[in-house]
């Protein structure tokens, strides 16, 4: 789970961003990220049910201009792939989507290991497949500078981007 120091990191790169509407699927290894968001009255936090619902419903707020952030794990990124697909190749729409990178080299989340490493073996080939652009974070110092990147690159190219969170930004150490 996200320790305190990274959660605020994450919460101070929104604000400069001015990113305020934060639509998540929860999911354990961010849950004190989007439990933070939700007491934060800066954000419009809004909780989907299926990884579609939240890529079309971020991808809706980007057309109405509003800056907006996905939160999900890797198995609802593949999960929305259709939908991912679609915001990619047939509509061209800015989407900046967080991914906890579960699978990554050294996850100790306890999950069995065939999910795993099937996450490890399709994430990145996923979004290559998709050609959308993404970056692996995990060094907390390179977060904030990440999240801004990441944010002004899908809008600079009307095409979602994705931050693969693990390492030291995903995993607290003890």
């Amino acid at each position: 789970m996200m320790d305190h120091e990274t959660v605020q990191i994450f919460i101070e790169a929104l604000k400069e961003e001015s990113i305020e509407m934060v639509v998540t699927l929860p999911e354990d290894p961010s849950y004190s990220l989007t439990a933070a968001i939700r007491i934060d009255p800066y954000f419009t936090d809004i909780t989907v049910a299926g990884e579609g619902h939240g890529i079309a419903l971020c991808a809706g707020a980007s057309l109405g201009g509003r800056k907006c952030v996905f939160m999900t794990g890797i198995a609802g990124l593949l999960m929305g792939g259709f939908a991912l697909a679609q915001m990619n190749t047939l509509y061209a729409i800015p989407l900046l989507i967080t991914a906890s990178y579960r699978g990554d080299i050294g996850d100790r989340s306890g999950i069995p290991s065939g999910t795993l490493a099937m996450f490890n073996k399709l994430a990145e080939p996923f979004l290559q497949g998709l050609r959308i652009p993404y970056r692996i974070v995990d060094q907390k110092s390179r977060l904030k500078g990440m999240i801004r990147d990441a944010h002004f690159s899908c809008r600079q190219y009307s095409s979602p981007i994705v931050l693969l969170l693990t390492g030291e930004v995903l995993w607290s150490k003890g």
